[in-house]
């Protein structure tokens, strides 16, 4: 088990899957190896059902051969609508009845029908790939998506519902969305009971976040075994009482009891991913007590993290699943040295000895995952340690039992034809203290604390150097100052750096532009990439991420090269988090510095304006941009086309460039064999969308570069593309490429297993 498991969670680092006949030979050879030695039988038997489960995942052929495919598929939850425009997660229904693994969709359509969670549809579907932009510090939705079996999206073209809702839990959601709906808290009473979150306001889900709760409203770990835990503990006491007996016939008839309670929980809550891991993490521990067997908590982490592990690999590329085990470890590590009270104690200081010992277990448990989160999400909620300490006890000792005991009693009505709303009243009454400080929090200042990855990284080494401190005998007491060097070297300031170097990255922003200069902690930025409506820009998703990822603290231009949405999108976003940056375009901005050609110096760089001459409107009137080190430079020209770029040739003839950002994104409109040669560039780039509906870059631009030997590479197939410039020359690395070369940041078509090797 733990060669399977260690070398399963290796699999985050790995370049590519084996193919599906050697992923066979391997599994053969595990087989043959468990007679010698099971450590290396479970490495290769991790190695093998990886790619074999990957396979059968990502393989996926339409029930039909048509132009466009039909599928028929189970809403499981609707992601989000707006207007009559809906996104929603499907399951994918087949005639097989032993599907496994499941396989669902995303699908986007516009229908002015009401949806429901559990009904059956027939879509038609103009089926996309989950390839999604990548970035540094930008949140990974192709892993994300992976790691719930999401194989495609699609937009739909034609939509039938087959079927109404199905299942005992659909039939109970549309109901008790009715009966919550009047209670203040009833968005947070329906994920308690039901784990239905789509309800949650803005408004709530803001507070959760800021004050890191948002898992006391996920079904989990958590939930699962505070209940398995009041269920055994009255359980136990009531059988003590009714049938008092010796030995171990009560203890195991409880546990019984509470796993039959939890399984109905977890059943009634949609057994999503967490919900699965935590009712296998809960069932591993009960059985390997009830069939008395000895056994560590950490044997019983070990068993919970293999069966998970088994049932679904591709869970290591969520956040929930080293949430989870992390916070049970943490538990288990700290609880170990957990002595029992002296007897010679009054029953008030044995209470104090506790709840000392709970403290301890909790502020550790807090830092821990606090640090875990900073990793997984750049940043920390300063108020999480407080809101925890208060809100998890609480959570703990009544609100969980209560959803559960409102859940049961709230059915049991229904069916009998008197409905009840008693205990919904007291459990939106045990929420309101976690609603009501979230009034309080959102006066206080700094809710959220974004931290570099260099940040992030020294504190968990730091934290290793308490831990080794703590444990380390001998010549190993001074390895904690060996693992506090990163976090010495974060301190150090950043003039330290090489003076000369300099990088240049251009971001992955779909069908857009967004290109950032980094010199030793400061930031320029040419383009914000596109915004759609008023709740997505790829500033706020995309740039503000990056640029805390990279630990630039201070952002000095910002050029905005024309008005077209793909270009100045996100600017007002980064105006609001960046005040005090000078803006530099033709734009309508108060104080705004013009594009007119002129010369400024940056950080040791010369910042060359090269036009428009004029201010104007389209393409054409876009601000060129040239930074040069005095060897190298980078020529940025927007989306001017031939017009644009014979006028910059004649008032400005040397335009020769190292590196080059091709001229609107590609197009046959611009990049003119005269424009080409004049720039001579080494490198170019296109920032260009994946399969765009354009065709960028156009295969004749791309032909004209070629014949000049330059080396090109587009966002679109490399995700983001950072450059590296200094004394040696220029290096440039691509997100999938180099950056993260492993095998779930790969391309994946619909419907076909690309094997990246």
């Amino acid at each position: 088990m733990f060669g399977y498991c260690a070398t399963l969670i290796s699999a985050l680092l790995w370049p590519a899957l084996p193919t599906l006949s050697l992923a066979c030979v391997v599994l053969v050879i595990a087989v043959i190896m468990l007679k010698w030695s099971k450590l290396l039988a479970g490495c290769l038997l991790a190695i093998a059902w990886m790619s074999l489960f990957c396979h059968q995942l990502l393989v996926f052929t339409p029930e039909n051969s048509s132009e466009p495919p039909t599928v028929r598929g189970e809403i499981i939850s609707l992601v989000y609508r707006n207007g009559d425009w809906i996104n929603a997660d499907i399951r994918i229904l087949t005639d097989h009845p032993l599907q496994f693994p499941d396989k669902y969709l995303r699908l986007r359509w516009q229908s002015e029908q009401k949806v429901a969670i559990g009904e059956v549809w027939l879509f038609t579907l103009a089926p996309k790939p989950i390839t999604s932009v990548l970035n540094q510090g930008g949140f990974n939705q192709q892993a994300y998506l992976l790691s719930k079996h999401i194989i495609g999206k699609g937009r739909v073209i034609a939509a039938k519902r087959l079927s109404p809702p199905r299942g005992m839990r659909a039939g109970l959601l549309t109901p008790l969305r009715q009966a919550v709906a009047t209670f203040a808290n009833g968005d947070l009473m329906l994920a308690l009971m039901l784990g239905d979150k789509q309800q949650i306001s803005e408004a709530h889900w803001q507070g959760l976040r800021q004050s890191g709760t948002g898992h006391l409203v996920t079904i989990s770990g958590l939930h699962l075994s505070v209940l398995a835990l009041w269920v055994m503990g009255l359980g136990g006491y009531l059988l003590g009482c009714l049938r008092p007996r010796l030995g171990l016939g009560n203890r195991q008839a409880i546990a019984l009891v509470a796993l039959v309670c939890c399984g109905l929980y977890a059943f009634l809550a949609g057994l999503g991913l967490p919900t699965q891991r935590a009712l296998i993490m809960l069932v591993m521990v009960i059985w390997l007590g009830l069939i008395r067997r000895y056994a560590s908590p950490f044997e019983r982490l070990l068993w919970a993290l293999f069966i998970v592990l088994l049932l679904d690999p591709l869970s290591i590329l969520g956040a929930g699943l080293w949430l989870s085990f992390g916070a049970l470890a943490i538990i288990l590590w700290f609880g170990q040295s957990a002595s029992e009270p002296d007897e010679r104690l009054s029953s008030l200081q044995k209470l104090t000895y506790r709840l000392g010992q709970l403290w301890q277990i909790q502020w550790r448990l807090s830092l821990s995952l606090g640090l875990l989160q900073g990793l997984l999400f750049g940043g920390f909620a300063p108020y999480a340690l407080i809101f925890n300490l208060i809100f998890v006890p609480w959570f703990s000792l009544v609100v969980i039992p209560l959803s559960f005991l409102a859940l049961i009693t709230w059915i049991t009505s229904i069916y009998i034809g008197m409905p009840v709303s008693l205990p919904l009243y007291l459990l939106d009454l045990a929420i309101s203290p976690m609603t009501l400080a979230f009034d309080w929090l959102g006066k206080l200042p700094v809710h959220w604390l974004p931290a570099s990855m260099q940040l992030v990284s020294a504190l968990l080494f730091s934290l290793l150097a308490f831990i080794c401190w703590r444990l380390a005998s001998g010549a190993w007491r001074w390895m904690p100052l060996v693992l506090l060097m990163p976090l010495c070297l974060w301190c150090l300031p950043q003039g330290m750096t090489d003076p000369r170097r300099w990088q240049v990255h251009l971001l992955d922003v779909g069908q857009g532009l967004s290109l950032v200069v980094e010199k030793q902690g400061h930031g320029l930025i040419y383009d914000t990439g596109a915004a759609f409506g008023e709740h997505f820009s790829y500033a706020e998703r995309v740039i503000q991420p990056f640029l805390h990822y990279r630990g630039i603290g201070k952002l000095d231009y910002l050029v905005l090269s024309h008005g077209d949405n793909d270009h100045a999108g996100g600017a007002n976003y980064l105006l609001s988090q960046h005040p005090e940056v000078k803006l530099v375009t033709d734009l309508d901005y108060p104080g705004a510095m013009d594009c007119r050609p002129k010369s400024m110096h940056w950080r040791g760089l010369t910042v060359e304006l090269l036009g428009p001459r004029e201010a104007g409107v389209g393409n054409n009137a876009s601000c060129i941009v040239r930074i040069s080190d005095g060897s190298r430079s980078v020529l940025i020209p927007g989306d001017i086309e031939r017009e644009g770029e014979q006028s910059l040739l004649t008032q400005t003839p040397e335009v020769t460039s190292t590196v080059l950002i091709a001229a609107h994104h590609g197009s046959n409109t611009s990049s003119s064999s005269t424009f080409i040669q004049a720039s001579a560039p080494d490198i170019v780039l296109y920032a260009a969308g994946f399969n765009n509906r354009y065709g960028f870059p156009k295969a004749d631009v791309v032909r004209r570069f070629s014949e000049t030997k330059a080396r090109q590479y587009s966002t679109g197939d490399n995700g983001q593309l950072s450059l590296t410039l200094d004394e040696e020359g220029v290096l440039v690395s691509g997100y999938r490429r180099d950056l993260a070369p492993f095998w779930y940041n790969q391309r994946f078509e619909f419907g076909e297993f690309g094997n990246p090797e």
